[in-house]
C-alpha cells in the first residue's frame, strides 16, 4: 500500500496522430470571418447604408431618412422671461434647416421677422414654461408653427434649439 503512494502513476501517451479536427475548424472559423468582413468592406460597411436610405427617400419610398439639408443659424436670443419673483433671463439658440439651397435663400432675409416672433414669444414664457424636455417639445411646436406661418413659401424641415441656457 505505500508502494502505490510513493510511485506516481504516469500519465498515459498523447494518441499517435492526434485529432485534426480541432485545427480544421479553427481554419473554417477563419474563412468564414474573412469573408464576412470582405462582403462588410466591399459594400461600404455602416457608410452604404444612408446611402441606400437617400436613394429610397429619392424614389418615394416611406420610412427612409432624407439627407440633412442646408441650416441656417440664428444668432442668440437673450431675453427677459415672465416671472414677478425675479428677473430671470434665457439664452437661446437655434438653427433651422430647410430643404434646399434656394430655401436657405428666400429665408433669409425673413430672420429679423423671424427673430421679433421668437423674442415676443419667449419673452412671455416662464421659467417653468421652458424646463424639461416636455417644455422644450412644445416650446419648439410653438416657434416652428410661427415660423411656418412667417416662411409661407420656404419648405422648413426642422427647428434645433442648439443652446438653452436658463439664469
Amino acid at each position: 500500500m505505500a508502494d502505490a503512494i510513493d510511485s506516481p502513476t504516469p500519465p498515459p501517451a498523447p494518441a499517435p496522430g492526434g485529432s485534426k479536427l480541432v485545427p480544421a475548424l479553427l481554419a473554417l472559423n477563419l474563412l468564414v470571418v474573412a469573408a464576412l468582413l470582405a462582403v462588410f468592406l466591399l459594400r461600404g460597411g455602416a457608410t452604404g447604408a444612408p446611402v441606400a436610405a437617400a436613394a429610397g427617400a429619392a424614389h418615394g419610398r416611406e420610412g427612409a431618412a432624407a439627407p440633412p439639408g442646408p441650416t441656417i443659424k440664428l444668432a442668440d436670443f437673450i431675453v427677459h422671461l415672465r416671472d414677478t419673483d425675479a428677473d430671470r433671463y434665457a439664452r437661446v439658440t437655434f438653427d433651422v434647416e430647410v430643404a434646399t439651397e434656394e430655401d436657405r435663400t428666400r429665408l433669409t432675409p425673413l430672420v429679423p421677422r423671424v427673430r421679433d416672433a421668437f423674442i415676443a414669444y419667449l419673452s412671455d414664457r416662464t421659467v417653468e414654461e421652458l424646463r424639461g424636455s416636455d417644455a422644450i417639445a412644445r416650446t419648439k411646436a410653438a416657434l416652428s408653427e410661427r415660423l411656418g406661418a412667417l416662411a409661407a413659401g420656404v419648405e422648413i424641415r426642422a427647428l434645433y434649439i442648439t443652446d438653452l441656457v436658463i439664469q
